[in-house]
């Protein structure tokens, strides 16, 4: 492993940094990419040690490039932006590549139809690749999931749950996900094909709540509106341009189980309390002024 470099495009988020961060802790050479210069997210990747480039996607010839005396890849842009790359890949080059659960649960959703078209071009032009589709993914302050609705709880006493809370998640930490990341890219644990990526145990929304609630520090109450008339408010903020806590897609997909599904299933060690408990951390370290 000492003579390996592994690429990693995208590598400017929180998924990013922690797949740089497990890659170079293990003395493995990385090409880190990323698309907009911010100096902070420049910073921390170069005291990883990282090899820094510049990348749009979209231009074959830079991503030819940075294809050029690497053993392996991590896309982590989803698939419908990075599949194209895929005709690029050397076949001895091992791939990581990320779609969504969400492919199975709402396939009737143009956005997932898209994204399960790329899955199968993906697979006809690169079929040694991984393909990871994610559950929910959470744990970092800014990961759009369960810190928003985090935050919301730590800032009002009564919060909103959409439908009945029978639909079952299985959020999976953003840890977890970039270790499963970094063993298929070099110990080639899981073989090529689509995978499914959960959190341990499988649990009702009411109980997700319940349990952000108690991470957030307790005494908040978790109220079951009706689907309807969320949808209705939602609908109204987002056109007026206000961005709601949840989307009217997701809203949409409340009542379904998110469960993994699909096929094979790889499932991940840190429980929800855990990860739960590592998201108020790291909600806590922002300053308040951000």
């Amino acid at each position: 492993m000492e003579n390996k470099r592994i690429l990693v495009v995208g590598a400017g988020g929180a998924l990013g940094l922690e797949i740089v961060r497990g890659l170079r802790a293990q003395n493995i050479s990385v090409t880190a990419t990323y698309r907009t210069h911010r100096p902070s997210m420049v910073r921390q990747l170069s005291a990883l040690g990282a090899e820094l480039v510049q990348l749009d996607l979209r231009n074959e010839a830079e991503v030819k490039q940075c294809l050029v005396d690497v053993d392996g890849v991590v896309f982590i842009p989803i698939l419908t932006a990075s599949k194209n790359a895929a005709q690029l890949l050397r076949g001895t080059q091992h791939t990581v590549f990320f779609s969504s659960n969400n492919v199975s649960i709402d396939p009737e959703n143009d956005t997932y139809a898209r994204l399960l078209e790329a899955e199968e071009e993906t697979r006809k032009n690169a079929p040694h690749a991984v393909i990871l589709r994610p559950t929910m993914i959470y744990g970092y302050a800014g990961d759009g999931n369960l810190s928003r609705l985090m935050k919301l709880m730590r800032k009002f006493p009564i919060i909103p749950m959409p439908g009945s809370g029978q639909a079952l998640q299985q959020p999976v930490f953003y840890k977890d996900l970039a270790q499963i990341a970094i063993r298929s890219v070099l110990c080639r644990d899981l073989n090529p094909g689509i995978y499914a990526v959960a959190g341990p145990e499988a649990i009702s929304q009411r109980r997700l709540y319940a349990e952000i609630a108690k991470a957030a520090g307790g005494g908040r109450k978790v109220m079951s509106v009706p689907i309807k008339a969320l949808t209705f408010a939602i609908l109204r903020l987002e056109k007026l341009g206000i961005k709601p806590p949840v989307s009217s897609a997701q809203l949409d997909r409340a009542e379904r189980n998110k469960a993994p599904s699909g096929g094979n299933v790889v499932l991940a060690p840190t429980s929800l309390p855990d990860g739960l408990k590592s998201l108020a951390e790291a909600l806590d370290a922002v300053p308040h002024d951000t």
